[in-house]
């Protein structure tokens, strides 16, 4: 059956802009990022009082986290700025990977070992990890079955993907940069990917992240498509320098352990 929503699609200097564009980001920023605006948000700065009774101002923050520091609950540390050493740390860390509880799927990310496995609420999604709980970073997994008799391709399950995130768009005051479409290689077959900057109006409230998302012709049958999201909270450009690591770097990395999809979870 075709989705009831229409695409128009152009190319403009390697970017694609159009309606669908305006979709995938809602699947997973538009749900996980007002929660962390609400929950996680930066540090709060408060003014020391002054004359003879003013207490000692506490010691200042390290510039660069202890290494004892640095735990799952916040892989920046004690850092003065922990969404930063959080980001730097995500940058230089090697690659490592994180499956679901089954070991179905393994998902590229770095730092591994400091990523901790968690349920987005509102959005169905197949698996989801986030990275500290102030929400440095996020990254989830989504199963798709395609109508019968669809090809199973990259490019056929983005648009499918897209048209089921599409709806989940509504609720949100969300403007994106124009999207960018890439190419990469994966298990011998081509592997299409976006990427977006975008920014979340939340009553008196904002967020401003950069995303991407790859789908992968997985399945017989079915796709898998791997999202991230990187808040920038002052630090815009490692944030979209992490997601482009995970553009040119991660996302063919992916592991599919079993050749038949697994039960939507």
């Amino acid at each position: 059956m075709r989705s009831p929503f229409a695409f128009q699609w152009h190319a403009n200097s390697g970017r694609v802009v159009g309606s669908a564009p305006r979709i995938a980001l809602s699947v997973l920023c538009l749900v996980t990022l007002p929660c962390l605006v609400g929950c996680g948000g930066g540090a709060q700065t408060r003014t020391q009082p002054q004359g003879p009774l003013a207490a000692p101002a506490a010691p200042a923050a390290p510039a660069a986290p202890a290494p004892a520091s640095i735990t799952v609950k916040e892989p920046g540390g004690d850092a003065a700025d922990p969404h930063q050493a959080a980001l730097e740390r995500l940058l230089s860390a090697p690659w490592g990977a994180r499956a679901d509880k089954d070991d179905q799927v393994r998902v590229p990310i770095p730092d591994w070992e400091n990523w901790k496995r968690v349920r987005y609420f509102g959005v169905e999604h197949f698996v989801g990890f986030r990275y500290g709980d102030e929400h440095h970073a996020m990254a989830l997994a989504f199963l798709q079955d395609l109508p019968p008799g669809t090809p199973v391709k990259s490019d056929t399950c983005m648009r499918h993907f897209e048209a089921w995130g599409l709806p989940q768009t509504h609720a949100f005051d969300v403007k994106f940069s124009p999207f960018e479409s890439h190419f990469a290689k994966w298990q011998n077959q081509i592997l299409e990917a976006r990427s977006v900057d975008g920014r979340v109006n939340l009553g008196f409230t904002a967020a401003e992240f950069s995303g991407a998302w790859a789908a992968y012709p997985a399945y017989p049958g079915g796709c898998l498509v791997y999202a991230i999201a990187v808040p920038w909270r002052d630090h815009k450009d490692l944030a979209v320098k992490l997601r482009d690591r995970w553009v040119s770097e991660g996302f063919p990395l992916l592991n599919v352990m079993n050749a038949v999809m697994p039960e939507h979870k």
